[in-house]
């Protein structure tokens, strides 16, 4: 059975570094299993690596399609599963890195997707029950509860592709799951800081430049985005935009550890005590050892 080393953890919990030390260390590559940084021109919205923070270590499955596409898990599941296969016959344990929980799953695991996309009626199901359905798949952008297009548009992504298998506590490779842990209300600190950066770095331009563009696809539901969309369509003030850019984070990185203690078979590591990473890298030799 194949290696595969996961690093998981709410927004702002430092995987993205984690994982490139850890990458150094073992000369690997690292998929991405974040839904938003597939795309092109969402760099800032969604914290997406830079060239710098990946200090030459290959990175899959970022800037791979335009705004205007969709992408689903079974996409990913796809991509990702082809990369392990790629990554591993280089003699490398591929490492995935990510906070949208349902992608990384799929991949692991055996969920078997078709590849015809099903158009689902859901108009038994009310606006209450398509956000629990939602929160259930981790999805890390759930419009707005009145928003019932925006509702039926993420559900039917989420839900592209028939699920044919059961077995979804099978696994299919042989995963060490690393989670990032902190104090929550250091966490909330930390998203709330991070917000305050992303602005000055030119958040609301980046944003700006998508809606002048006529960009209404699922890649600006994100969180970051959507936001600052009301914002530019005049349903409230930037300030009122940029508060609910933290809070909906907040309450996405809360669902995420939720998600994650559920789900999967998570080793969770404090990212504030010292020398964290020494003890997540002498878990993963003992991993890669065993």
């Amino acid at each position: 059975m194949k290696k595969v080393i996961v690093i998981v953890g709410p927004t702002a919990s430092g995987k993205t570094s984690v994982s490139v030390k850890l990458a150094k260390e073992l000369n690997t590559e690292i998929i991405s299993g974040d839904s938003v940084q597939v795309y092109r021109s969402l760099n800032i919205g969604s914290a997406k690596i830079t060239k710098e923070e990946m200090e030459g270590v290959k990175h899959h499955l970022i800037d791979i399609l335009e705004p205007t596409e969709d992408y689903s898990v079974a996409s990913f599941q796809s991509n990702a599963r082809k990369l392990i296969d790629e990554i591993t016959s280089k003699g490398m344990i591929p490492i995935i890195c990510g906070g949208t929980g349902f992608y990384i799953k799929a991949a692991l695991y055996d969920y078997d997707f078709t590849k015809e996309e099903r158009h689902n009626d859901y108009s038994n199901l009310s606006n209450e029950e398509i956000r629990n359905k939602l929160l259930e798949l981790n999805d890390p952008e759930i419009p707005d509860l009145n928003n019932r297009k925006r509702l039926e548009r993420h559900l039917e992504i989420y839900e592209s592709g028939e699920e044919v298998s059961i077995n979804k506590n099978e696994p299919l490779y042989d995963s060490l799951i690393i989670g990032l842990t902190m104090d929550r209300e250091l966490l909330y600190d930390r998203i709330n800081k991070r917000v305050h950066k992303m602005v000055e770095d030119g958040l609301i331009e980046e944003v700006k430049s998508l809606y002048d563009k006529g960009i209404r696809s699922n890649s600006v539901l994100s969180i970051g985005y959507r936001e600052l969309y009301e914002y530019f369509d005049g349903l409230c003030s930037l300030e009122e935009a940029i508060d609910k850019i933290k809070q909906h984070s907040r309450n996405f990185a809360k669902r995420q550890y939720t998600w994650f203690k559920n789900q999967m078979k998570v080793e969770w590591f404090d990212t504030t005590k010292e020398g964290y990473f020494e003890d997540i890298k002498s878990r993963v030799i003992e991993f890669i050892k065993k």
